[in-house]
């Protein structure tokens, strides 16, 4: 194996040794760095030329050729074609040495948001030829070795504190090695490492060692070729300017405050207040910011609109929480509750004692709230309805809904609500909402409803003032209170009394609790 070849296999493994070197370094690397994009540079090398050896070969018919011209190398050249060869053809080999110079170089390269940076660089030097020995000659020389190159290097950096940086890599490409009148273009690669230094976000100090190895270069003129050997260090000092800026120390890329490493809301604007993982204060808990949130004061649970508004569906300006009537229709004029004229809410939960008119504790506090709406909305006539099942009599069942929504209506009016902006009707069974053929069915006709007629609107009340007379059986719950019953009045067979329906006449207050145990409404649930 030539010597030629064992340096063209030189570089290889240093190339390959410092592909597994970055690998091994991205294994260990502590949390890339956010950062990413353009940089240029520009680096003074000291260089060392430590690998020059070279081997003359020539053919009998030939001379020195061109290699002659250069000083000194042809005077060597003919002693070791006269000494080593002994005028026959032949090769023989010589040592160069060169002297330390420098070269200078320019980079320009891309950071990606990862430890890599991926760059491009062009160098130039110049080592004078110190002296050349071989085949019993040793001289001087005035000549020099010029090198150009460019190569693709790919460096990892570290992170070892805010503004240092060493790094590690490789690179490959091309060089031009002049030697005397010839020149040769040859494979090159390098190894190396360094530390870069951040003066500012953008303008960084770089220090670092390369080594150097190419391919042998050969210079071939008539009978002669020569082959020399190229190896070199260097030490390079360098400044590089980035086209962004270097993150490094305590980040807070939106200035809130809070490092970008605790920052769970990373895109805050500058001035908004926010909390200790940096993101924006929400008062009022809605899932928007207070600095966006046009309705601070939201109740807790409620739906919000993008502003953090609660959300009014018919646009009636009264929130759907609130709406006792969410379908108003467009340009209607409603109550606090939401309802229009000629719009109806059944007051649920408005329950009456058994066998009674009498309210009972917990419709007392659902009227109440019914009163201050009613007391909010001025312009507003309503008409206070009683509806029953179809269990019993009509006519019992009309006295019986009438007495009970003038009940309403009298505690209405002691609450502070104009008796003249109130009417009191009973409907009976006349309107059920449905099948009175199920127990679940006669309760939901059972009930008090409340119907917006609109200002300067009232609707003649029907008389229904005498109490409830004895006369008139109370068919299923009387006969649980007792057992004889008005000849006059007889139950109808085709209602014929059971035992567990005999709640169901009370028309809202069974006697059975499970059917109608009393329902506690938040404001928000309530529904009139």
């Amino acid at each position: 194996m030539n010597q030629g070849m064992f340096m063209s296999k030189q570089w290889r493994n240093a190339l390959a040794a410092g592909v597994i070197l970055a690998s091994a370094a991205g294994a260990a690397t502590a949390q890339a760095e956010k950062e990413k994009g353009y940089y240029i540079g520009g680096n003074a090398f000291y260089n060392e030329v430590f690998d020059a050896d070279g081997t003359v070969t020539t053919s009998s018919a030939g001379g020195i050729g061109a290699l002659g011209a250069i000083p000194v190398v042809g005077d060597l050249l003919n002693g070791l074609l006269g000494s080593g060869l002994g005028g026959a053809s032949g090769s023989a080999n010589f040592e160069t040495t060169y002297d330390r110079d420098f070269a200078y170089g320019v980079t320009f390269g891309y950071k990606f948001e990862s430890p890599f940076r991926l760059e491009f660089e062009y160098r130039q030097g110049e080592n004078d030829v110190d002296s050349i020995s071989g085949g019993g000659v040793s001289l001087g020389s005035d000549s020099a070795l010029e090198v150009t190159s460019m190569m693709g290097n790919l460096w990892y950096d570290f992170s070892a504190g805010e503004r240092l940086r060493p790094y590690i890599g490789f690179g490959l490409g091309q060089a031009n090695l002049d030697f005397g009148n010839g020149d040769d273009d040859v494979t090159i690669g390098q190894l190396g490492a360094g530390i870069t230094y951040y003066l500012t976000p953008r303008l960084a100090l770089d220090a670092g060692y390369r080594y150097s190895v190419a391919d042998d270069a050969s210079f071939k003129d008539a009978g002669t070729e020569t082959e020399i050997e190229y190896s070199a260090q260097s030490l390079l000092v360098g400044l590089r300017y980035n086209f962004f800026d270097a993150q490094y120390g305590v980040q807070d890329a939106d200035g809130d405050g809070v490092s970008d490493e605790m920052d769970e809301c990373p895109g805050t604007p500058r001035g908004v207040q926010v909390d200790s993982v940096g993101c924006p204060l929400d008062g009022d808990n809605d899932g928007v910011a207070d600095y966006l949130d046009q309705c601070p004061n939201t109740p807790a649970g409620a739906e919000v609109n993008a502003v953090g508004c609660p959300l009014d569906g018919d646009n009636d300006g009264v929130v759907d929480a609130d709406d006792a009537c969410p379908n108003t229709p467009a340009g209607e004029a409603v109550m606090s509750n939401g309802c229009a004229k000629d719009q109806a809410v059944i007051l649920r939960g408005v329950n009456f004692e058994l066998n009674s008119a009498k309210l009972t504790m917990n419709a007392e506090t659902i009227l109440n709230d019914v009163a201050a709406t009613l007391t909010s909305s001025p312009g507003f006539n309503v008409e206070l309805q009683g509806h029953t099942d179809s269990t019993g009599s009509d006519s019992y069942n009309m006295n019986l809904s009438q007495n009970r929504a003038k009940s309403v209506k009298n505690y209405l009016v002691g609450s502070g609500v104009e008796s003249s902006r109130l009417t009191a009707t009973g409907y009976g069974e006349e309107q059920p909402v449905a099948s009175n053929d199920t127990k679940e069915g006669r309760a939901e006709n059972r009930r008090v409803e409340l119907k917006v007629l609109g200002s300067d609107t009232v609707a003649e009340p029907m008389s229904y003032d005498e109490p409830i007379v004895e006369e008139e059986p109370m068919v299923e719950d009387e006969l649980m209170l007792d057992d004889s019953a008005v000849e006059d009045e007889p139950m109808v067979e085709e209602e014929p009394m059971v035992e567990e329906e005999a709640d169901e006449v009370m028309m809202d207050e069974p006697a059975a609790e499970e059917e109608y145990q009393p329902y506690e409404m938040s404001e928000d649930e309530l529904d009139y």
